[in-house]
């Protein structure tokens, strides 16, 4: 936002000087003329710049809120018994990939396939902790719990902070540990039968998932500041 701001500026000050130049005279204006120009230039460069890293968290959000909205439907429709359940899980883990080819296109194909096997985990745990939750099973839902702190929060905080030092290891462990308290409520929620705080609560988490992508792209763009100029 500043970028745009900072181009508005230029844009009026520019057009205080050039007609300026033309009431001084030719000489003058011409000058202005050819330092719009270079301005002009760089308002473009600016605004493509601000443009890529917008675009960049929008997509990374768009993803992450699919997620959470995936993840919610999947594991009530499989509680549920819906013939439709089969398919949403399969949208839900085509969503993990989308996610994994995302990080795999700044860091790397070893980064995509670290990421794709910790996420595809805490999706499976997720899916233990709802059948355990259905049937009354507290140590199963506890253990998915476990499980998923131990081979996904955990492990994954540590290499996204590792790959870039923007993004602070115990702020992501935190927001990520969030992520899965916020879950697995909304999956009590739907287990309770109280679909009111169902709906309340997966509004809440969307909001927060987006967060934690909009913090993502922040870190990317400040690591690769190349990547997003015009």
């Amino acid at each position: 936002m500043k970028l745009i701001k900072d181009e508005k500026g230029n844009v009026g000050v520019m057009a205080v000087l050039l007609i300026a130049g033309l009431v001084i005279g030719f000489a003058v204006g011409r000058v202005m003329d050819n330092k719009k120009t270079t301005t002009s230039s760089n308002s473009s460069a600016a605004v493509s710049s601000a443009t890529k890293a917008a675009d960049l968290r929008s997509s990374l959000v768009t993803l992450g809120v699919e997620h959470m909205t995936l993840t919610a439907s999947a594991v009530d429709q499989t509680l549920d018994g819906s013939p439709g359940a089969g398919e949403t899980a399969k949208a839900l883990y085509a969503n993990g990939t989308d996610i994994g080819a995302a990080v795999g296109s700044v860091y790397g194909k070893d980064a995509e396939a670290t990421f794709n096997s910790v996420w595809k985990l805490h999706l499976d745990q997720f899916v233990a902790y709802a059948v355990a939750d259905s049937k009354g099973d507290a140590n199963g839902k506890q253990a998915a719990l476990t499980s998923i702190d131990t081979n996904y929060t955990k492990p994954l905080a540590a290499y996204l902070a590792k790959a870039n030092p923007n993004l602070p290891e115990k702020t992501l462990y935190s927001l990520l540990a969030d992520h899965v308290t916020q879950t697995a409520g909304v999956i009590d929620d739907h287990v309770a039968k109280d679909y009111a705080k169902e709906n309340a609560d997966l509004t809440a988490a969307n909001k927060h998932i987006e967060g934690i992508f909009s913090a993502l792209a922040g870190g990317i763009v400040k690591q690769f500041p190349d990547k997003f100029q015009g």
